[in-house]
């Protein structure tokens, strides 16, 4: 058998590097894989929100200021975490979030009345108590809003955020199953697109085999990618590879 001529088996091997299928990519961090596939909406570490509460009665509120604090109660006492200012940091929205409404400013959109692209039985649109909330933060580009939601849980509580978006004058929740602001990227015709996870392999969720993350238009119904995630260890979904479809 004669051998190829150098050049041309340089030509073969480029040829067939570029024809086979691209190896997985392994990730330790779902923020790190969501901005991995580019047109990323929201950029950033995004901005975390503080909880003053008032001390009787007591309520409390998840805001960027004082000022919207005091918006919601005005009361004469409050315990107030850190170093909060009356308003809110250079370049970062005025922003409240008191368990049944996104504020920004003085304007209010209310959870009930939200597009909940969320699946059943996940009741995104139900109130919640700001106690039973661990730390919520807080993305903005232009117009657009978004607030990373993280509950005070247990067990597999660290796999779920509520996600709520504010775009285009309308709020939405998204899927909680690793949901993220950092998740939602572009679309045309200046939509957004999210992804709608579900596990792989098996119907309960303390031993899957991966993910399928399917990214889908704002009408909750429209697919524009799927991509699947491998768990190398089933039941550990925080390290995974991951390949599109």
């Amino acid at each position: 058998m004669k051998h190829l001529p150098s050049r041309c088996a340089a030509f073969l091997a480029i040829l067939l590097s570029a024809t086979a299928p691209a190896a997985p990519a392994q990730f330790t961090d779902y923020t790190a894989f969501y901005r991995s596939l580019g047109d990323t909406l929201f950029q950033g570490p995004g901005t975390a929100l503080a909880r003053p509460c008032t001390e009787s009665p007591r309520h409390c509120v998840w805001v960027t200021s004082m000022r919207q604090a005091l918006r919601r109660y005005d009361q004469p006492l409050w315990t107030t975490p850190g170093d909060l200012d009356m308003a809110p940091p250079a370049g970062v929205p005025d922003v409240a979030f008191d368990g049944e409404a996104l504020v920004v400013g003085t304007q209010r959109w209310p959870l009930h009345d939200a597009v909940n692209l969320a699946p059943p039985p996940w009741k995104g649109n139900a109130p919640v108590d700001p106690e039973n909330l661990a730390e919520i933060t807080l993305w903005h580009r232009g117009a657009s809003k978004c607030l990373d939601i993280r509950h005070v849980s247990s067990g597999y509580g660290d796999r779920y955020t509520t996600v709520v978006l504010l775009h285009a004058d309308r709020l939405y929740v998204l899927p909680p199953l690793f949901g993220t602001c950092a998740a939602i990227r572009s679309a045309p015709h200046a939509g957004f697109r999210y992804p709608s996870n579900a596990y792989l392999g098996v119907s309960q969720e303390n031993q899957p085999d991966g993910l399928q993350v399917d990214y889908l238009l704002s009408d909750g119904k429209t697919r524009l990618e799927r991509y699947r995630l491998r768990f190398p260890e089933p039941g550990y979904p925080f390290v995974f590879d991951a390949v599109r479809e």
